[in-house]
């Protein structure tokens, strides 16, 4: 084609002038010219020129263009394939081209790729109807922080228009809110910080009462430069009154909470309705009574509390302890037999029903019932504070009330039932626990304070026939009556069986298969130790108990625990068969042992080892001249004993008091018949040293000492030891030897032999036994004495 213009390639440089993607098609629909911006958009190949626009093209695209073609100028928007083979909405504009005798030359076209501007158009009309339709306010402020556009729903919060709220202020506009909505406007617009959760109340002409809006603002730009701010608007009216009420509610759930556990801790009947008048005022009442049920039938004034001073007008209000006789009908007497309640929400200060109190507005009578019966009568009176019951005071009234009667009910049921329990407990445990020969005791029994249940604690020392001590301490674990029923068997039981004298290990292993007999699943913590007065020594074994404290004669206190040398076993009853050890501890005149339950040292919130730790330091810091002053200062020293302690507690002190020296005289012995004589001459020395060598012990101790020490020369292996120790009214004798065998008492025949020594050692003393030891036995005897 010959353009009258000039070459294609001329007129391709002059289009790109043009800031529009322009084609020029000669008469075959061929492209002769284009810019770079309709090379780019149609992505033509390299060698576009004569390359017919309509190759591959969609049909409707093809006959616009032949209409074109054909003179008819055409304004459309067509599907178009583009040169990569990829397809594309595309609006354009095409003019036929003529000769000067109006003969077709061709057309030139202008493209457009439409696409964002659509995309522009659509989103613009969805923000539109985002702005328009959404749940919460949308306002729009301009510079001046006037309203220039909100949506419908700020419309209905505030009951106006968008025409009505354009060109003003929200003060102008909204007298009713109080809050500074134009100068938090202002204060956005200026600095750009956002405002979020600014929480405005009041009313509006769509609110007649008052409610509650969250607006958040933030300031609106455009290329950079602020041109408006925005507002997000949210009533939290009904959110507020909700959290109002969540809080109300936590707060009476709370106070009934609190009022339950303080009431539920009080165990004195005064101390129950004193409490109830003290959580009642300023509370939930002005003024509040309680009439009790006495043990005659009548009601009493057991307390009242009042707000400020009673004023009652002409009535002279009842005082504590006096009788509440009040007339038939009244509510406090149809409250006790019946069981009804009042509630006047209006009172009248002139009502006969009530006394007459200034300014009385609202009265509340509740009876005081558990299980049916009624015990008393709350009154409860507001006056002063103006105040009047409605329905959630009322029922928090009701539950206070209601608890207290219960709380009521347990004290008076406790002071019964803890009068009994501890005398039971207290006719299980000795009568006293006196001095025994060579010790000192002293003891004391705290039982625990909490509950009616008493516990399972107890302390023994008693002689045993040997002439030694047993003592001991243990621990039922557990409460209640079952506790101490236990306790009692378990007390008797080690009394039987430490008569038999074994060794303490054998003691606790016995306990241990006694205890898991009497109850299943039943556990008991104890310490056996036995004093031995002629040897100064200590025999002592432990059974899962907390560990006892020995304190010497230069008062310093070592705690007989795992690292101090004393085994712990495993609590009796619960039959690991793993035994238990005992040990031997050096206990010389002026020695102090003590011995405790954990209730002395143990208490939620305090580590036991501190408590050991402050009994040490008063058992070293004070004197044990004084046994029954030192008990009460290591008392003291452990864990509080108050009211609330939930732990029985048990202590027992005992200090050696008896020197050994000059009252107890040993040899050892070769294993030879020939050693009866010194033996026999050993006796009579220590008889005459203590000047009893003319009584009848010397003569029947002779026979004695001869027939013991001549059965361990003859059947023991290694030297024999014998002891005499001189007692209060007793002498006591005593043969070590290394045979392991026990002897037995036999009965001799007219024609026996032997086997009488035994038989004379029972009859002519006032007791004998034996005791195993590790590598042997003790034979001994104890024979009376007249008082040193």
């Amino acid at each position: 084609m010959t353009l009258p213009w000039g070459s294609p390639e001329l007129l391709s440089v002059v289009l790109d002038a043009v800031p529009v993607a322009t084609v020029v098609l000669d008469a075959d629909a061929g492209i002769v010219a284009c810019n770079g911006l309709a090379e780019q958009l149609l992505r033509l190949p390299p060698a576009w020129q004569g390359r017919s626009i309509l190759a591959d093209q969609d049909a409707e695209l093809v006959s616009e263009v032949a209409r074109l073609l054909g003179g008819e100028p055409v304004a459309r928007e067509t599907r178009v394939r583009l040169g990569d083979g990829s397809w594309r909405s595309l609006s354009w504009k095409g003019t036929p081209l003529t000769d000067g005798e109006g003969g077709p030359l061709g057309a030139v076209a202008v493209i457009e790729d439409t696409s964002r501007r659509q995309a522009a158009r659509r989103d613009t009309a969805l923000l539109d109807a985002l702005f328009r339709e959404a749940p919460v306010g949308l306002a729009v402020y301009d510079q001046a922080g006037h309203y220039t556009r909100v949506n419908r729903a700020l419309e209905a919060m505030d009951g106006l228009s968008d025409s009505e709220h354009r060109g003003h202020r929200s003060a102008e506009l909204l007298p009713g809110l109080r809050s500074d909505v134009d100068r938090v406007v202002a204060r956005v617009f200026e600095t750009g910080e956002p405002a979020p959760d600014i929480e405005v109340r009041g009313t509006t002409p769509a609110a007649e009462a008052q409610r509650t809006w969250l607006h958040s603002f933030f300031r609106l730009e455009h290329g950079g430069q602020p041109v408006g701010v925005g507002a997000v608007v949210r009533d939290v009216t009904d959110q507020r009154q909700a959290e109002l009420d969540r809080a109300s509610a936590a707060q009476r759930l709370a106070f009934i909470g609190e009022a339950g556990e303080k009431l539920a801790s009080t165990l004195e009947p005064d101390a129950v309705l004193d409490l109830l008048c003290r959580l009642a005022v300023p509370a939930l009442a002005d003024h509040v009574m309680v009439d009790v049920v006495d043990d005659t039938g009548r009601l009493r004034r057991r307390a009242a509390r009042h707000a400020g001073t009673p004023r009652f007008g002409h009535v002279v209000p009842r005082t504590v302890g006096e009788p509440a006789d009040y007339p038939a009908g009244h509510p406090a007497r149809r409250a006790v037999e019946q069981g009804q309640a009042l509630l006047v929400r209006d009172a009248e200060p002139d009502s006969a029903t009530f006394p007459h109190v200034p300014g009385l507005r609202s009265v509340l009578v509740l009876p005081m019932s558990v299980g049916g019966q009624v015990i008393g009568v709350s009154t409860l009176l507001f006056a002063g504070s103006g105040r009047t019951y409605g329905d959630a005071e009322a029922a928090l009234a009701r539950d206070l009330v209601s608890r207290a009667a219960v709380a009521m009910a347990n004290a008076l049921s406790y002071e019964q039932q803890r009068s009994a329990a501890v005398a039971l407990q207290r006719s299980l445990l000795p009568e006293g626990l006196g001095d025994v020969e060579g010790l000192q005791v002293a003891w004391r029994y705290l039982p625990g304070a909490k509950g009616t249940k008493v516990g399972g604690d107890w302390a023994d020392v008693f002689p045993l026939p040997s002439g030694r001590t047993a003592i001991v301490v243990g621990d039922v674990m557990g409460r209640g009556l079952r506790a101490a029923a236990v306790m009692g068997q378990v007390r008797t039981a080690v009394r039987v069986l430490a008569y038999q004298d074994p060794p303490p290990s054998e003691v606790l292993r016995s306990l241990d298969l006694a205890v898991s007999g009497l109850a299943d699943g039943q556990l008991v913590t104890c310490v056996y130790a036995v004093f031995d007065p002629a040897r100064e020594v200590l025999t002592v074994a432990s059974a899962g108990h907390v560990p006892p404290v020995m304190v010497g004669p230069d008062g310093k206190a070592r705690v007989l625990s795992v690292d101090g040398g004393l085994p712990v076993g495993v609590p009796l009853g619960v039959r690991a068969d793993l035994g238990y050890e005992e040990v031997e501890i050096a206990m010389p005149h002026g020695s102090g042992l003590a011995l405790y339950t954990d209730g002395l040292v143990e208490a939620p919130g305090r580590d036991v080892d501190a408590g050991i730790a402050g009994l040490v330091d008063a058992l070293e810091t004070h004197s044990w001249d004084d046994l029954e002053k030192l008990c009460d200062l290591a008392v003291a020293a452990g864990v509080p004993h108050a009211p609330g302690h939930p732990d029985d507690v048990a202590l027992l002190l005992v200090r050696a008091a008896s020197d050994a020296a000059g009252h107890v005289m040993t040899v050892d012995l070769p294993p030879d018949p020939a050693a009866v004589s010194p033996a026999r001459a050993l006796f009579v020395s220590a008889l005459e040293r203590w000047g009893l060598a003319g009584d009848p012990v010397a003569l029947a101790g002779q026979l004695l000492v001869s027939e013991v020490v001549t059965n361990a020369i003859r059947y023991a292996r290694g030297d024999v030891g014998l002891l005499v120790r001189r007692a209060e009214r007793a002498v006591h004798v005593e043969v070590r030897d290394h045979d392991t065998r026990l002897p037995r008492l036999r009965h001799a025949t007219l024609d026996d032999e032997g086997g009488r020594g035994l038989a004379l050692v029972q009859a002519l003393s006032r007791d004998w036994g034996a005791r195993p030891l590790p590598d042997g036995k003790v034979v001994w005897f104890t024979l009376d004495a007249p008082g040193r």
